[in-house]
């Protein structure tokens, strides 16, 4: 047996190993200790305070509540974030950390937490060796997003494949549309929410065409590949869906092979190239895309997208520049703003224009309303002087609520010393309003060192939580989450 097999049925045979082992308490909530990991420090800024790994994969049921879990949510919400395992030797931040998911469970008016690992294949082999290996640095870390597929939850890393999990959280393995996919898949794909179909894309930092735009439908089946050329390697992250297109932004943060070999972030900004926005017809593949320049900017990530009266309306979080380099200041010196481009579809003239100045990123809306004419938006709020004197990333100290359609916006204020992070919505079913539903998000309490689910109204943005459900643990600072409902 080769060195590679057996170091991947050794892992698994140690996972299967593990039996649960019910802890005794005295009070509520009820632990269900599941798995403990060798537990360690770091000084580097994306490692420590908020942004601290946890070492315990557990499961807590009975959990204190304050204010009333709406009795009609059936379902769990579930999110993804870096979490190494084993102390890194350096840490190129966002990029890198092994995955772990954060479940919350609703049954009928009763909440229960879980959290596990991602036990990917590289993973499998550290666990086996007992600490980081360097030649897996740029392995999958599965890390960035969590989405439910038809009976399936699919974590996703946009440079590999898909993971498949239960709803337990347990890893089954890579997961590749029946053979269908090579290579990987990206951490933002989009649900038509009238179709039921889902549109990924593929970039490659080492074959062309470097992007390739695909469509699934509800039977987990791949129905569309088409290739769309783009001059360099770059990192897209994110893509926007209309009624009639795909949209790619090809910014120009170029892929760097040399400084990937040197362990170093692999991307350098080249603002003389500009920022080109890609437009690919959903409908005909064999339509040729349309490629629109503008001057050079960044995006993370897009909050949504529709067409109006011959025009293609497109908000996002807008980089004038980006630094890739992995430390706290690199990230102060980041500046962002929501804002919104509007194409004319016959001459193809770009109009901008700001939809807010606060320094913010993670949109997110009301899924049902993706692809579609909307109103309401929300985001975390990036506090520059927070960040400044925490001398970390990732406080978020309030939410905000933005209304697009009349440029206004409501901000929801965490309590002192507590950090929210991306908002997810929470849509009542067969609900009907763009506001019927809950918004919701982990909030961190540096004062206890322990972490809360909290629900907000949308209707009532400002107000106390509807409901705050209280973690006696701490759930670090992550990336991007999903609501999944039981049907």
């Amino acid at each position: 047996m080769n060195r590679r097999k057996f170091l991947i049925q050794s892992s698994l045979a140690a996972v299967a190993a593990i039996t649960w082992d019910h802890l005794p308490s005295q009070s509520t909530p009820v632990y269900k200790h599941y798995k403990h990991y060798k537990s360690w420090k770091s000084d580097n800024s994306f490692l420590k305070g908020i942004n601290e790994p946890v070492f315990a994969e557990i499961e807590l049921d009975n959990l204190k509540i304050s204010g009333t879990i709406p009795q009609q949510l059936q379902g769990m919400y579930v999110r993804n974030g870096p979490n190494p395992m084993f102390k890194p030797t350096s840490y190129n931040y966002p990029l890198e950390g092994d995955g772990m998911v954060h479940g919350m469970y609703f049954d009928q008016g009763k909440i229960g937490y879980k959290n596990r690992w991602i036990q990917t294949r590289g993973l499998a082999y550290e666990r086996f060796e007992g600490k980081e290996l360097a030649e897996l640095k740029f392995k999958n870390y599965a890390n960035t997003n969590i989405i439910g597929y038809g009976d399936k939850l699919l974590a996703l890393y946009e440079v590999g494949l898909p993971y498949q999990m239960d709803k337990n959280l347990e890893t089954i393995g890579e997961w590749n549309f029946q053979g269908k996919l090579e290579q990987s898949m990206t951490a933002h794909p989009k649900f038509d929410p009238e179709t039921g179909e889902l549109h990924f894309y593929q970039y490659s930092f080492f074959n062309t065409p470097y992007l390739h735009y695909y469509i699934a439908n509800q039977k987990g089946e791949i129905v569309r590949k088409s290739p769309i050329e783009i001059a360099n390697p770059v990192l897209i992250h994110d893509m926007v869906l209309t009624k009639n297109y795909a949209i790619f932004f090809d910014c120009p943060l170029v892929f760097n092979m040399s400084k990937a070999k040197a362990n170093k972030t692999p991307f350098m900004w080249q603002p003389e190239a500009g920022t080109k926005i890609i437009l690919v017809d959903r409908h005909n593949p064999n339509k040729k895309p349309i490629y629109l320049k503008t001057d050079a900017f960044w995006v993370w990530h897009f909050m949504n997208g529709f067409e109006e009266n011959n025009k293609i309306i497109i908000d996002f979080v807008y980089y004038p520049s980006i630094n890739m380099e992995s430390h706290w200041q690199a990230m102060l010196s980041n500046k962002s703003n929501l804002q919104r481009i509007i194409i004319d579809q016959k001459t193809h003239q770009i109009v901008s224009e700001k939809l807010g100045d606060h320094y913010v990123d993670f949109p997110s809306i009301n899924t049902q309303k993706l692809g579609q004419t909307y109103r309401f938006g929300y985001t975390p709020l990036i506090d520059t002087e927070l960040l400044s004197q925490k001398k970390s990333p990732n406080y978020f100290p309030s939410l905000i609520q933005y209304d697009v359609m009349n440029k206004t916006h409501k901000i929801h204020q965490f309590k002192p010393g507590c950090y929210g992070g991306e908002p997810v919505f929470i849509p009542n079913p067969n609900s009907q309003s763009e506001l019927d539903g809950y918004v919701a998000t982990f909030v961190y309490n540096e004062n206890t060192n322990t972490s809360d689910f909290v629900m907000l109204d949308p209707a009532n943005f400002e107000s106390e939580p509807i409901a705050t459900v209280h973690l006696p643990v701490r759930v670090p600072s992550g990336f991007h989450g999903n609501w999944i409902t039981d049907s």
